[in-house]
């Protein structure tokens, strides 16, 4: 979401310049509604991106037109977070379709991701999997290698619940690579030797996953989870309550049943505190939790 609102923050203070008062509240707006997100307060942000869309309707072209497509898609953002699913779908392909159109489609190619993810917790993985690598390619043209690398882990997901795991395990390669090399660059900018260092790659588990090495993968998510746990800031685009899910299930996969069923509940309490009661990330952690709670039942002496 944060990159959304300054790539639309970023068009807005150039014109800003030049349009003044009409623009004033518009730029306004779009960043209230980016500060209401960064403070999950996404009823806000949705109020906010509709005020903020009026205003821009009453811009002149050529301006007019790009900078309320982008609107469309921060605001189908906030209603997605919001788990209006439906609401946000229908803004995301409006939002979109008027990129096309206004000429900046492009440059919000990467907020595919979005509709990806969107699609991915309706278990609609086959589109989930096209969103990916629009989301991926968007990335690719401006140079985002760190934003290539949560595309390519979402499409590596998405390629296993689809039970496609050679090509996932193409993707989450690619992923690792491009993590060494945004890690060896950033060390070579510090003047550090990258050859005297270790690189431990954030896709490594999901590597693991993939392949079914569970007692690895477990062990990693394990670490990765705590980290982001006890992290004071967290990027926007790691969910904290998948990595959760996804070491529960390793968890259950080893058969450490009472840990499965500890990680499905904090899955559900970060879900519920960061997305929302009525979002399906929370709805899958409580499938999850009851299912394994069926199979204990049936199995009252494992």
């Amino acid at each position: 979401m944060l990159w959304i609102g300054a790539a639309i923050a970023a068009i807005l203070v150039f014109y800003l310049v030049f349009v003044r008062r009409p623009m004033r509240r518009v730029v306004a707006l779009s960043l209230a509604a980016q500060r209401a997100c960064d403070r999950k307060d996404f009823a806000a942000a949705v109020r906010c991106c509709r005020e903020s869309h009026a205003a821009a309707g009453r811009l002149k072209e050529p301006h007019k037109s790009q900078i309320e497509a982008k609107i469309e898609i921060q605001w189908a953002t906030a209603l997605y977070r919001q788990g209006r699913m439906r609401e946000a779908e229908d803004l995301l392909q409006r939002g979109f379709s008027h990129t096309r159109a206004a000429g900046c489609y492009p440059e919000m190619k990467p907020a595919y991701l979005v509709w990806g993810d969107l699609c991915a917790d309706e278990d609609r993985h086959p589109e989930a999997k096209r969103h990916y690598r629009m989301a991926m390619q968007g990335e690719e043209q401006i140079g985002n290698l760190a934003g290539m690398i949560f595309d390519l882990q979402r499409l590596g997901d998405s390629l296993i619940r689809q039970g496609r795991r050679d090509e996932a395990e193409e993707a989450i390669n690619r992923a690792i690579v491009l993590e060494t090399q945004v890690v060896h660059e950033q060390m070579a900018r510090q003047g550090k030797n990258p050859a005297k260092h270790r690189v431990t790659s954030w896709s490594l588990p999901d590597l693991h996953f993939c392949r079914e090495q569970y007692e690895d993968a477990r062990r990693l998510y394990r670490e990765k989870v705590e980290s982001w746990e006890k992290s004071a800031t967290r990027p926007d685009n790691i969910d904290l309550g998948h990595l959760q899910m996804r070491l529960a299930l390793a968890e259950a996969r080893t058969g450490h049943r009472a840990e499965a069923m500890e990680m499905y509940t904090r899955a559900e309490q970060t879900s519920a505190r960061e997305w929302g009661e009525g979002h399906p990330k929370v709805a899958a952690a409580r499938a999850a939790k009851a299912a394994l709670m069926d199979e204990l039942v049936e199995v009252p002496g494992d």
